[in-house]
Protein backbone atom coordinates (compact mmCIF):
# COMPACT_ATOMS: atom_id res chain seq x y z
CA UNK A 1 0.00 0.00 0.00
CA UNK A 2 1.32 3.28 -1.21
CA UNK A 3 0.42 6.56 1.30
CA UNK A 4 0.58 10.43 0.69
CA UNK A 5 3.60 10.71 2.64
CA UNK A 6 5.60 8.28 0.84
CA UNK A 7 4.64 8.61 -2.77
CA UNK A 8 6.93 7.66 -5.62
CA UNK A 9 7.18 6.15 -9.26
CA UNK A 10 8.54 2.77 -9.60
CA UNK A 11 9.53 0.77 -12.57
CA UNK A 12 9.81 -2.54 -13.51
CA UNK A 13 13.15 -3.66 -12.65
CA UNK A 14 14.44 0.14 -12.29
CA UNK A 15 18.29 0.74 -10.81
CA UNK A 16 18.29 1.33 -6.80
CA UNK A 17 15.13 -1.13 -6.53
CA UNK A 18 16.52 -4.58 -6.76
CA UNK A 19 17.34 -6.53 -4.06
CA UNK A 20 19.13 -9.64 -3.81
CA UNK A 21 18.88 -12.92 -1.50
CA UNK A 22 21.81 -14.02 -0.15
CA UNK A 23 20.66 -17.80 -0.45
CA UNK A 24 19.04 -19.57 -3.23
CA UNK A 25 15.65 -20.89 -2.76
CA UNK A 26 13.38 -22.49 -5.41
CA UNK A 27 10.73 -20.82 -3.97
CA UNK A 28 11.63 -17.36 -3.52
CA UNK A 29 13.53 -15.45 -6.24
CA UNK A 30 17.17 -14.20 -5.80
CA UNK A 31 16.12 -10.58 -6.82
CA UNK A 32 12.47 -9.03 -5.48
CA UNK A 33 11.29 -5.56 -7.41
CA UNK A 34 7.92 -4.06 -7.05
CA UNK A 35 5.95 -5.02 -10.40
CA UNK A 36 2.83 -3.02 -11.68
CA UNK A 37 -0.69 -2.80 -13.25
CA UNK A 38 -1.35 -4.77 -15.62
CA UNK A 39 1.29 -7.83 -14.72
CA UNK A 40 -1.00 -11.17 -14.22
CA UNK A 41 0.36 -12.12 -10.90
CA UNK A 42 -1.65 -9.10 -9.19
CA UNK A 43 -4.66 -11.32 -11.01
CA UNK A 44 -4.21 -14.89 -9.42
CA UNK A 45 -5.29 -16.23 -6.14
CA UNK A 46 -1.88 -16.85 -3.80
CA UNK A 47 -0.84 -20.23 -2.42
CA UNK A 48 -0.71 -20.91 0.64
CA UNK A 49 2.91 -21.04 3.21
CA UNK A 50 3.56 -24.33 3.92
CA UNK A 51 7.37 -23.99 4.45
CA UNK A 52 8.32 -21.70 7.55
CA UNK A 53 12.03 -21.98 6.85
CA UNK A 54 15.37 -19.64 6.72
CA UNK A 55 14.48 -18.83 3.17
CA UNK A 56 10.64 -17.59 4.09
CA UNK A 57 12.47 -15.44 6.78
CA UNK A 58 14.91 -14.35 4.53
CA UNK A 59 12.48 -13.18 1.51
CA UNK A 60 10.19 -10.84 4.35
CA UNK A 61 13.54 -9.11 5.17
CA UNK A 62 13.99 -8.25 1.49
CA UNK A 63 10.57 -7.61 1.58
CA UNK A 64 10.89 -5.12 4.42
CA UNK A 65 13.86 -3.69 2.58
CA UNK A 66 11.49 -3.02 -1.12
CA UNK A 67 8.57 -2.10 1.12
CA UNK A 68 11.47 0.84 2.44
CA UNK A 69 12.83 2.15 -0.47
CA UNK A 70 9.50 2.49 -2.53
CA UNK A 71 8.13 4.46 0.43
CA UNK A 72 5.26 2.03 0.70
CA UNK A 73 3.24 0.93 4.49
CA UNK A 74 2.32 -2.11 2.80
CA UNK A 75 3.70 -4.94 0.76
CA UNK A 76 2.66 -7.98 -0.90
CA UNK A 77 4.11 -10.84 -1.78
CA UNK A 78 2.21 -10.96 -5.49
CA UNK A 79 3.70 -7.26 -5.56
CA UNK A 80 7.13 -8.45 -5.90
CA UNK A 81 5.89 -11.68 -8.73
CA UNK A 82 5.69 -14.05 -5.72
CA UNK A 83 2.35 -15.62 -5.80
CA UNK A 84 2.06 -16.73 -1.70
CA UNK A 85 -0.20 -15.69 0.63
CA UNK A 86 2.15 -13.29 2.59
CA UNK A 87 2.18 -9.51 3.53
CA UNK A 88 4.05 -6.93 5.16
CA UNK A 89 3.31 -3.96 6.99
CA UNK A 90 5.07 -1.06 8.49
CA UNK A 91 1.94 1.66 8.95
CA UNK A 92 3.62 3.82 11.55
CA UNK A 93 6.00 4.81 8.79
CA UNK A 94 3.59 7.43 8.13
CA UNK A 95 5.38 9.37 11.17
CA UNK A 96 8.64 10.39 11.29
CA UNK A 97 10.55 8.18 13.38
CA UNK A 98 8.02 5.53 13.49
CA UNK A 99 8.23 2.05 13.09
CA UNK A 100 5.38 -1.49 13.44
CA UNK A 101 6.88 -3.90 11.05
CA UNK A 102 4.52 -7.07 10.79
CA UNK A 103 4.58 -10.11 9.06
CA UNK A 104 1.48 -11.51 7.83
CA UNK A 105 1.33 -15.18 6.21
CA UNK A 106 -1.89 -17.08 5.21
CA UNK A 107 -3.99 -14.28 6.65
CA UNK A 108 -7.69 -14.34 6.86
CA UNK A 109 -10.58 -12.20 8.14
CA UNK A 110 -13.32 -13.44 10.42
CA UNK A 111 -16.03 -11.34 12.46
CA UNK A 112 -16.73 -8.75 10.04
CA UNK A 113 -18.72 -5.90 10.63
CA UNK A 114 -19.68 -2.39 9.45
CA UNK A 115 -17.93 -0.15 6.85
CA UNK A 116 -15.59 2.82 6.59
CA UNK A 117 -13.71 4.89 3.66
CA UNK A 118 -10.43 5.80 3.68
CA UNK A 119 -8.26 6.94 0.80
CA UNK A 120 -5.90 4.65 -0.41
CA UNK A 121 -2.96 4.31 -2.97
CA UNK A 122 -0.66 1.15 -4.17
CA UNK A 123 2.69 0.87 -4.85
CA UNK A 124 1.60 -0.87 -8.12
CA UNK A 125 -0.54 1.80 -9.18
CA UNK A 126 1.91 4.61 -8.44
CA UNK A 127 0.33 7.93 -7.98
CA UNK A 128 -3.00 6.90 -8.17
CA UNK A 129 -5.63 7.56 -4.80
CA UNK A 130 -9.10 7.11 -3.79
CA UNK A 131 -11.64 6.44 -1.40
CA UNK A 132 -12.13 2.99 -0.72
CA UNK A 133 -14.91 1.16 1.22
CA UNK A 134 -13.66 -1.34 3.60
CA UNK A 135 -14.60 -3.31 6.66
CA UNK A 136 -15.16 -1.40 10.13
CA UNK A 137 -14.45 -4.13 12.80
CA UNK A 138 -13.33 -7.69 12.80
CA UNK A 139 -10.33 -10.08 13.72
CA UNK A 140 -7.67 -11.09 11.34
CA UNK A 141 -5.80 -14.58 11.74
CA UNK A 142 -2.00 -15.00 10.45
CA UNK A 143 0.98 -17.21 10.84
CA UNK A 144 4.56 -15.34 11.73
CA UNK A 145 7.66 -16.23 10.08
CA UNK A 146 7.84 -18.85 12.39
CA UNK A 147 4.68 -20.73 11.82
CA UNK A 148 2.79 -19.45 15.05
CA UNK A 149 -0.94 -18.40 14.58
CA UNK A 150 -1.97 -15.14 15.99
CA UNK A 151 -5.14 -13.39 16.46
CA UNK A 152 -5.61 -9.50 16.16
CA UNK A 153 -8.96 -7.33 16.91
CA UNK A 154 -9.04 -4.04 14.59
CA UNK A 155 -11.56 -1.08 14.72
CA UNK A 156 -10.73 0.79 11.64
CA UNK A 157 -13.73 3.47 12.85
CA UNK A 158 -11.74 3.81 16.25
CA UNK A 159 -8.27 4.73 14.91
CA UNK A 160 -6.46 1.65 13.97
CA UNK A 161 -5.34 2.67 10.65
CA UNK A 162 -3.73 -0.89 10.47
CA UNK A 163 -6.85 -2.30 9.50
CA UNK A 164 -7.65 -0.50 6.36
CA UNK A 165 -3.42 -1.65 5.16
CA UNK A 166 -4.17 -5.27 6.33
CA UNK A 167 -7.59 -5.12 3.90
CA UNK A 168 -5.70 -3.69 1.05
CA UNK A 169 -2.89 -5.66 1.47
CA UNK A 170 -5.15 -9.25 1.91
CA UNK A 171 -6.85 -8.44 -1.15
CA UNK A 172 -3.68 -8.78 -3.19
CA UNK A 173 -3.45 -12.77 -2.32
CA UNK A 174 -6.76 -12.80 -3.75
CA UNK A 175 -6.30 -11.18 -7.00
CA UNK A 176 -7.62 -8.06 -6.20
CA UNK A 177 -6.58 -4.56 -6.63
CA UNK A 178 -7.67 -1.33 -4.64
CA UNK A 179 -9.22 0.02 -8.28
CA UNK A 180 -11.83 -2.89 -8.55
CA UNK A 181 -13.63 -1.19 -5.54
CA UNK A 182 -13.91 1.99 -7.74
CA UNK A 183 -16.91 3.58 -8.39
CA UNK A 184 -17.34 4.05 -12.39
CA UNK A 185 -16.97 7.94 -11.51
CA UNK A 186 -13.74 7.15 -9.55
CA UNK A 187 -12.42 4.91 -12.48
CA UNK A 188 -13.29 7.60 -14.72
CA UNK A 189 -10.71 10.15 -13.25
CA UNK A 190 -7.77 7.77 -13.36
CA UNK A 191 -8.49 5.64 -16.55
CA UNK A 192 -6.33 7.42 -18.99
CA UNK A 193 -3.38 6.66 -16.52
CA UNK A 194 -4.25 3.20 -16.69
CA UNK A 195 -4.27 2.79 -20.14
CA UNK A 196 -0.84 4.56 -20.51
CA UNK A 197 0.61 1.65 -17.55
CA UNK A 198 -1.37 -0.86 -20.50
CA UNK A 199 0.58 0.42 -23.03
CA UNK A 200 4.37 0.40 -21.37
CA UNK A 201 3.50 -3.46 -20.55
CA UNK A 202 2.49 -4.15 -23.47
CA UNK A 203 5.67 -2.76 -25.30
CA UNK A 204 8.12 -3.84 -22.57
CA UNK A 205 6.88 -7.55 -22.71
CA UNK A 206 4.78 -8.11 -26.01
CA UNK A 207 2.11 -8.86 -23.89
CA UNK A 208 -1.42 -7.18 -22.98
CA UNK A 209 -1.70 -8.29 -18.95
CA UNK A 210 -4.31 -8.77 -16.98
CA UNK A 211 -6.21 -5.77 -17.90
CA UNK A 212 -8.97 -4.21 -15.61
CA UNK A 213 -12.16 -5.20 -17.22
CA UNK A 214 -14.82 -2.06 -16.56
Amino acid sequence: MESRQFRVHLHISSPGKTFMSTAASPTYPALLSVVQYPHPVLRKHADEVTVFDDALRDFCERMFLCMEQAKGIGLAAPQVAVSKRIFITDHARREEGQSDRRVWINPRIVNAEGTSAYEEGCLSFPGMYARVERCDRFTIIYHDVYGAENRLSLDVGAGDFLGVVVQHELDHLDGKVFVDHLTDAQLTLIRKRLREMEKDYKKATGKPGAILRR
